[in-house]
């Protein structure tokens, strides 16, 4: 393993002195007062193999690991100091990490937290239980000290990283294909402008979400958050061989919040649910919330699954908002619904939103196992609604409703009947009899 040290000085005041011509640089000249001086250092490991690698890990001096051949893990690689730590995986010029069925562990820190930035890797890991980064103790909650910045990542196994207590955030474009979920995670983030490509639960009918939000709750509360930056693209699928693996979403458990930013687009395809909120006491907003900002487009698709709905908005005045000229699409192949909230009070707030589709696949099935749940349109334009024909509703709309201002009701217990229809939309309305509706701004 070669080391070498970078270090950077900059002195901010130089005196010049120019004679016959020649420009000529004088050292220094002191002077009274505090000089400031720009200074910047770094233990750079340049590794070529494995042990080298595991050297470089283990010393808390090494800020930036360059990988510069292929490596292949024989152990896992454990009590990693508490420290930043860069690994550069150099994967433009053909090198491979593989992990196999090891991991790089991180001392447990309960004082504070470390980064780890993985960057240009191409890691490959054993797809029976390989996972690249383990956070703190290890397997689940309690888990802390760490948190995992990717950026241009390449990642075939099991899971990516174990991060129960941690933020994992993704930055440019990053492409994880997993047999488990892609993560475990407290908090996700995909930074503006990134892409992301995902794959979860990729062999056999095995029942993973995309991300595990499994740790521990912040003074009894659960505080997960999703954030999707502007301009962010986001493209997961959740058991693409299967229309069996249909139980979970991309986000599941104690995630509370999810923001999908201005400009960006989020694209799930699951076989069965695409998108959770899961019946919890303990959110601390008291009720979880999806935001679509200006511009941004959401589609979730069920492909199958049964009885299961592609979006289950499961807990008291669970909300959805969809703002001006967004766009949110929901399609589910389910005799029980397409968008599942039978617990009161969820709300859908749709705010000039360049366009609304949910569209049940499921011939003489409805949209929505409701109860209580309430629609507001604001600056709507046409309402186009189908009967419940099932396939992909090519046939030109049995009714169009103007929209403009309005607020519908439905689901009396756990069904779409609608129960009441205020401001500009027509009393004629009725949630219960479509199998699609579709709607967009321009009302007013």
């Amino acid at each position: 393993m070669k080391k070498t040290q970078v270090l950077k000085r900059s002195l901010l005041t130089l005196a010049a002195t120019v004679a016959l011509g020649a420009v000529v640089l004088s050292v220094p000249t002191p002077f009274t007062g505090d000089s400031v001086i720009a200074y910047a250092a770094e233990e750079t490991a340049e590794v070529s193999t494995i042990e080298e690698f595991d050297a470089a890990l283990k010393n808390p001096a090494i800020t930036l690991i360059n990988v510069n051949q292929s490596i292949q893990f024989k152990k896992n690689i454990t009590d990693i100091p508490n420290r930043d730590v860069t690994i550069n995986g150099n994967a433009d010029k053909g090198v491979v990490i593989n992990s196999a069925h090891n991991s790089i562990y991180g001392k447990q820190n309960k004082a504070g937290t470390n980064l780890v930035t993985i960057t240009n890797a191409n890691i490959v890991g054993a797809d029976s239980d390989g996972r690249f980064f383990t956070g703190g103790a290890g397997n689940g909650p309690s888990s802390y000290g760490w948190d995992v910045l990717a950026k241009n990542v390449t990642y075939t196994g099991a899971r990516f990283v174990h991060l129960s207590e941690g933020k994992l955030t993704f930055d440019g474009t990053n492409n994880i294909t997993t047999r488990a979920e892609n993560a475990w995670v407290h908090d996700l983030e995909f930074k503006a402008g990134s892409t992301y490509n995902g794959i979860a639960a990729n062999k056999d009918h095995g029942q993973f979400s995309a991300f595990y939000f499994n740790g521990a709750l912040i003074k009894g509360k659960a505080t997960g958050e999703a954030i999707i930056g502007d301009r962010a693209k986001v493209n997961v699928k959740i058991g693409p061989q299967s229309t069996v693996n249909h139980y979970y979403p991309v986000f599941y458990d104690k995630v509370q919040k999810v923001d999908v930013g201005a400009g960006a687009t989020f694209d799930v395809d699951a076989a069965g649910v695409a998108f959770q909120f899961i019946p919890r006491a303990d959110y601390i907003n008291k009720k979880p919330t999806l935001n679509l900002a200006s511009d941004s487009h959401v589609k979730f698709n069920g492909r199958g699954g049964g009885n299961y709905a592609t979006m289950k908005l499961q807990y008291y005045g669970s909300e959805v908002n969809v703002s001006e000229g967004a766009e949110l699409v929901v399609t589910g192949n389910s005799t029980k619904a397409v968008i599942e909230s039978e617990y009161k009070g969820a709300v859908i707030n749709l705010n000039a939103p360049e366009n609304v589709e949910i569209a049940n696949k499921k011939a003489n099935s409805k949209l929505f196992y409701s109860t209580n749940t309430t629609i507001n349109g604001t600056d709507i334009g046409t309402i186009s609604t189908w009967n419940q024909i099932g396939g992909e509703y090519t046939e030109n709309p049995v009714s169009e409703f103007d929209g403009g201002n309005f607020a519908v009701n439905f689901g009396k217990i756990c069904n779409s009947k609608t129960l009441s229809v205020t401001g500009d939309l027509s009393q004629q309305f009725k949630m219960e009899n479509y199998g699609k509706i579709s709607l967009a701004s321009g009302g007013i």
